[in-house]
């Protein structure tokens, strides 16, 4: 199968060892069969690591029931407008026995359920003026958690995936629309919290958010936030402050490309800008990274490798979903 990741060359399944093959076998046991957007991040096997282990025991574990953990997943996606999760999660919802619900979102309507409706809409407003939250308690963890890991991954992907690439209906008996389309499991599993823990020894532990209430979301959370931070090592540290504060600029939140990426990185080399400029796009506007700034940045240092790649974008990321974090975490406080 050709590859449809951009900027580095995966890890097929069938060469994976170590954690790469453990990440696979559990994705392929609990989630989904390994298509183009789990094989993207496979050249840093870390990441790869505690961004499964996020997805996975926010996502599928837990009380939460499966639908509105998907609501909450395709609203983020429709807030970052990335087609690739809007249609995966659409099929999910139709998968999970709810077509008129997959069917009435998909036209721009809102659920008829109002609890499925402020879901919803709270999934969405994450990406930008916080609303209340329509929830509390146990499942505070779970919706969170799923939130902040969609808001991450929509970021990687969109920067990793070919523009207008979808994932198609996601069941076993359709045509897929590519080679190596995903397939999805059965999403009603009773899953254990906590089975992807293991996969993160020896990744930096971090601070563990008060959200989590000290579930095993908490522990991936802060292990993904503490490995993409390391991406700041490839850069200069006038260039990580550049990013830094032009991600609290803006908040995180998804904008679309224009002269305002230059404008912090005036005090830079171009050397300095190449890795500035693609980190501040994977946080903000990453469906604007291109192969010639991927290609730019890397040319600045023969070492510069796909694993850096991976980290690079990670870490621009995940400093953006660092402060819809702490804009979520503020609401909830409120």
């Amino acid at each position: 199968m050709p590859s449809l990741v951009r900027h580095v060359i995966p890890v097929s399944p069938n060469r994976a060892h170590g954690l790469v093959a453990e990440v696979y076998a559990q994705v392929n046991a609990e989630f989904s069969s390994i298509g183009p957007a789990v094989m993207m991040m496979s050249p840093s096997p870390e990441l790869m690591a505690a961004g499964w282990s996020l997805m996975r025991e926010a996502q599928l574990a837990g009380g939460v029931p499966a639908l509105d953990k998907a609501l909450v997943a395709l609203g983020v996606a429709q807030a970052n407008d990335l087609e690739y999760d809007v249609q995966a999660f659409l099929a999910v919802l139709r998968l999970l026995g709810r077509p008129d619900l997959a069917d009435a979102v998909e036209r721009g309507g809102r659920p008829a359920d109002p609890s499925q409706a402020a879901l919803l809409r709270w999934a969405v407003a994450t990406g930008g003026d916080q609303v209340e939250a329509p929830f509390s308690g146990d499942g505070t963890a779970e919706y969170v958690g799923t939130a902040l890991f969609t808001h991450f991954i929509n970021r990687v992907a969109a920067a990793m995936l070919p523009a207008g690439l979808t994932p198609g209906s996601m069941a076993a008996d359709d045509e897929p629309p590519f080679e190596g389309a995903p397939v999805l499991r059965d999403l009603d599993q009773d899953l254990r919290p906590g089975a992807t823990l293991p996969l993160l020894d020896g990744l930096p532990a971090g601070k563990e958010p008060a959200w989590a209430g000290g579930l095993p979301i908490g522990t991936a959370y802060a292990a993904l936030a503490a490995t993409a931070a390391q991406g700041a090592g490839l850069l200069t540290s006038a260039t990580a402050r550049a990013v830094a504060t032009t991600m609290a600029e803006h908040r995180g939140r998804r904008r679309a490309a224009g002269d305002w990426v230059d404008r912090p990185l005036t005090a830079l080399t171009e050397q300095e800008r190449a890795g500035a400029k693609v980190a501040i796009l994977a946080g903000l506007a990453p469906e604007a990274v291109t192969d010639e700034q991927v290609a730019a940045w890397r040319a600045t240092d023969r070492r510069l490798s796909d694993h850096c790649t991976v980290f690079l974008l990670a870490y621009g990321a995940m400093a953006a979903v660092s402060h819809i974090e702490a804009d979520i975490t503020a609401a909830l406080a409120a």
